[in-house]
C-alpha cells in the first residue's frame, strides 16, 4: 500500500501532473466552489456542478495544457536566459572594469607610497652626508655655529602644524603683541588673532580652532597668560616658526 502510495506520490509531483492539476482547478473554480458552498442537497450540488463542468474541462483540456505547459517550460527558460544573457554580460563585464580600476589605483598608490619613501631614505642619508661634513671642520666656532643654523632650518621644515594652527600662529604674529584672544559671550565663541576671528561661525568650527590652539600649546609655540585660559601670546618659538611660515 505504501508503494501505491508513494507512486501516486511521485506522479502528483511531476512537471506535467502539477500542470495538468493547476489547468483542471482554472477551468472548472466554479463548479468546484458551487460544490463546496452550495447549501442545496446533495443531488442539487452535483447538478450545479455538472452545469458549470463538462468532459472537456474535466479531463480533456487540462491533460492537453498540462502536456503543452511541460513542452515548453525548457523552451521558455532558454528564451529568458536568451534575453538575460546580454544584461548579465554588461554586468559581469562592468564588475570586471571596476576591479580593474580598482587594482590600478591600489598599484598608484603603492607606487606613491614607494617614491615618498624613498625620497624619505634619500634625504635622511643626505642629512647624514652633510652632518659627516660639518664634523670635519677645525673651526668650533664656525662648526658650532653650522650646527645650531641646520638644527633651526630642519626643526622649522620638520613642524608639523594643522591648517588651523597655522592660521592662528600667522594671524597672531601679524601684530607685535602677538596675543590669542578667547572670547566666550552669550552670543558665543570664538578666537581673536591679530585682526582675524576664527569660530564664529559654528560650535563645530569653534572646537577645531579649538583643538589647534592646544596642539599650539603643546607644541610650546603658544603660552597662555593668566589663569583664565582667555588669553594667550606667542612664545620665541612661536615667533620664529610664524616668520618661517
Amino acid at each position: 500500500m505504501e508503494d501505491v502510495v508513494d507512486a501516486i506520490n511521485s506522479r502528483l509531483r511531476s512537471p506535467y501532473f502539477g500542470y495538468a492539476i493547476l489547468a483542471f482547478l482554472a477551468f472548472n473554480w466554479r463548479g468546484i466552489f458551487l460544490l463546496l458552498t452550495s447549501s442545496a442537497a446533495p443531488i442539487e450540488r452535483l447538478e450545479l456542478f455538472d452545469s458549470e463542468t463538462s468532459y472537456w474541462t474535466l479531463a480533456v483540456l487540462p491533460l492537453v495544457v498540462g502536456a503543452l505547459v511541460a513542452a515548453s517550460t525548457q523552451w521558455l527558460k532558454y528564451l529568458f536566459l536568451l534575453i538575460a544573457r546580454k544584461p548579465l554580460e554588461l554586468i559581469e563585464n562592468s564588475n570586471l572594469e571596476a576591479e580593474h580600476k580598482k587594482f590600478i589605483r591600489q598599484a598608484e598608490l603603492e607606487k606613491v607610497r614607494s617614491d615618498l619613501a624613498s625620497k624619505r631614505e634619500s634625504e635622511l642619508i643626505e642629512r647624514a652626508k652633510r652632518d659627516e661634513s660639518i664634523a670635519e671642520l677645525s673651526d668650533e666656532s664656525k662648526k658650532r655655529e653650522l650646527e645650531t643654523e641646520i638644527g633651526k632650518i630642519r626643526k622649522e621644515r620638520d613642524v608639523k602644524l594643522s591648517d588651523g594652527a597655522r592660521e592662528i600662529l600667522t594671524a597672531a604674529a601679524s601684530e607685535e603683541q602677538g596675543r590669542i584672544l578667547v572670547l566666550k559671550t552669550l552670543a558665543g565663541e570664538n578666537m581673536q588673532a591679530g585682526k582675524k576671528a576664527f569660530g564664529g561661525k559654528s560650535k563645530k568650527e569653534y572646537a577645531a580652532y579649538e583643538a589647534a590652539l592646544r596642539e599650539l600649546v603643546a607644541a610650546g609655540y603658544v603660552k597662555p597668560v593668566g589663569h583664565k585660559g582667555e588669553i594667550y601670546e606667542l612664545t620665541h618659538e612661536g615667533w620664529q616658526l610664524a616668520g618661517a611660515l
